[in-house]
């Protein structure tokens, strides 16, 4: 009988990848939940103190969005973002709380008793609810919160609050501020007064305040703040992909509402979701979250720290990527290309032996890898120390390639970030593979040359 043969390096080298499979996903366990739960404070504190500036703001507001996606390092559209959304009306049996209160009353007239008074606290209640949401529309015209006082003292009816909730302009909103505060002054200048001519002049102001905001008021339009049948549908196709990651103009079709619905198809709805900005993969649409645009980089940082690599192959070409698997991975890297504009993506690629999609978004050019860095290690926690190398070693390539330390260097470079990267594995294969020895490579840390390319560079810029 034939003794079978094992081949023991090709076990080994299988233990070994074992290893560092395992290696791998306790790394990524430890370093994504923390900062995604400080990211996510942070954000929080971001929008608490933007919309405490908000409350100050009457200017134009175009311009307002300008100076929140400068002050808070985002484009324009997640800018708008801050900008409070007016709150959608309470529907009740597809009827308005109004409407409903008009006819519960005309039902009450009818009845006695018990039933009459049970009638009467539902009455009570939607009027409750409607004085809430009323309150909710006044609090989303950021510009006039710190005249919350005055402002009900014109008589505000949803159509007022709707009419100044679309004031876009500065002149219009400074123009209601000013006649405000001449109404409050008035107001209170008159508080301690008994009825006379002074009492009568301050009332007069009041009265000439409310009505100029009336009269600007009336010459805004109704059609003018009245969302078309497009833009209601829009979103609602919104809020459904926004629940329902994933999901098929089919799928959304069927969750639609019935007054929509019979406007929509599924090809309307593909090329309205586009409109709008969703991320269409293999026909299934997804949003990635306003909170992943606002803190770009430090989501990438997060990223390349669990599921990426910074590396350097043999010839001293520096290597950044990241790799996430099946749709919502996939979603997510094709969304990443596009608000990064750099990297190059490979998208289902077949990966173990389940074949389950891998996809992965690499960096290959000096300057691509140069511009995340510096934009990413202020966020790294694992890889923060492969990311400065690399900076050292694309430094060194591009300014000062010819000097006598250049090559050794980058040969120092090169073994650090084998040894940061594989510093904490069970066994020392990939150290030895590349001739890294721990307790030598150290030393090299402190030949960086960061600042000796700081003198050279200085001097060029003087000569």
């Amino acid at each position: 009988m034939e003794l079978i043969k094992f081949d023991t390096d090709e076990v080994r080298e299988q233990l070994l990848e074992l290893d560092r499979a395992k290696q791998q996903v306790t790394q990524q366990e430890e370093s994504t939940v923390e900062p995604i739960k400080e990211k996510i404070m942070q954000n929080l504190k971001t929008k608490s103190e933007i919309n405490d500036w908000l409350d100050m703001q009457s200017g134009n507001e175009l311009e307002i969005i300008k100076n929140i996606s400068s002050l808070c390092e985002v484009n324009l559209s997640d800018a708008m973002t801050y900008i409070p959304s007016y709150p959608s009306s309470p529907i009740v049996g597809e009827k308005e709380l109004p409407d409903l209160v008009k006819e519960m009353r005309r039902i009450r007239r009818g009845l006695k008793g018990e039933q009459r008074n049970s009638i009467a606290k539902g009455i009570d209640h939607l009027i409750t609810a409607y004085q809430e949401y009323i309150g909710k529309c006044v609090k989303s015209i950021y510009w006039l919160r710190p005249y919350t006082s005055p402002l009900y003292d014109i008589n505000l009816s949803e159509s007022k609050i709707k009419k100044l909730y679309s004031i876009k302009d500065s002149d219009r909103r400074n123009a209601v501020i000013d006649n405000l505060c001449k109404m409050w002054d008035a107001k209170l200048d008159r508080r301690n007064l008994e009825y006379g001519k002074e009492y009568s002049e301050l009332t007069k102001q009041i009265n000439e305040g409310k009505k100029e905001i009336s009269s600007l008021l009336r010459s805004i339009k109704h059609q003018d703040i009245r969302k078309s049948r497009k833009e209601n549908i829009e979103l609602e196709i919104t809020q459904i992909i926004c629940e329902n990651p994933g999901i098929t103009s089919n799928a959304i079709l069927s969750k639609m509402s019935d007054k929509h619905s019979k406007y929509s198809s599924p090809s309307t709805i593909a090329k309205m979701a586009n409109t709008i900005g969703a991320t269409n993969v293999d026909s299934q649409y997804y949003f990635i979250r306003d909170l992943i645009r606002k803190d770009l980089y430090s989501y990438v940082a997060g990223f390349i720290d669990s599921d990426g690599y910074i590396t350097m192959d043999s010839k001293f070409a520096p290597r950044v990527g990241m790799v996430a698997t099946g749709s919502r991975g996939k979603a997510f890297f094709t969304e990443l290309e596009k608000e990064l504009k750099c990297g190059r993506l490979h998208l289902d690629q077949k990966a173990g032996e389940n074949n389950r999609s891998q996809h992965r978004l690499n960096f290959y050019s000096a300057n691509d890898i140069g511009t995340i860095l510096d934009k990413c290690i202020p966020h790294l926690r694992m890889k923060k120390s492969q990311g400065e190398l690399v900076k050292e070693a694309i430094r060194i390539k591009k300014n000062h390639k010819n000097q006598p330390w250049a090559k050794e260097r980058l040969s120092e470079i090169f073994k650090l970030i084998k040894y940061e990267n594989w510093k904490d594995a069970r066994n020392t294969y990939e150290l030895d593979k590349y001739g890294v020895n721990p307790e030598e490579v150290v030393k090299y840390f402190d030949n960086n040359k960061n600042s000796i390319m700081d003198d050279l560079e200085s001097i060029v810029k003087e000569e």
